[in-house]
């Protein structure tokens, strides 16, 4: 008798585990959603600023420039020095470079120009402009 009274329970804890997997399953696919449509917006926007000059203040690409300097300066400098790296990459990015490792070493090269001076994320901008202009 106390088999039987045992099957239904088994049977709803089954019924609960696989409602859980499938919440969890939704969750994580919103969550993907989410970040794919966060990408294609960065997307979007890197593509729509592409022509755009880093050295007219004006511009959405030399503000998205000046924005990650100022808020990944000391990683940048960092990587800078070493003559590449995360950071460098995506300022390569930012500048469109297409050459990530070449202009890692120009930016090594010409570090103490570049980092010294004014730490102010414009300044250091417009010393990039100015020398790869």
């Amino acid at each position: 008798m106390r088999t039987r009274s045992l099957i239904p329970l088994v049977g709803l804890a089954g019924a609960l585990a696989l409602s859980g997997c499938s919440a969890v399953t939704s969750t994580t696919n919103t969550a993907a959603d989410i970040t794919e449509s966060a990408v294609h917006g960065l997307s979007a926007s890197s593509r729509q600023s592409t022509d755009a000059s880093v050295t007219e203040p004006d511009t959405p690409r030399h503000r998205q420039t000046v924005a990650f300097v100022d808020t990944q300066r000391p990683q940048l400098a960092r990587e800078a020095a070493r003559g590449g790296g995360e950071h460098v990459d995506a300022l390569a990015g930012l500048l469109g470079e297409s050459d990530h490792a070449a202009f890692g070493r120009w930016l090594q090269a010409h570090y103490d120009h570049i980092f010294t001076g004014s730490g102010d994320a414009e300044a250091v901008v417009a010393r990039l402009a100015a020398r790869r202009g």
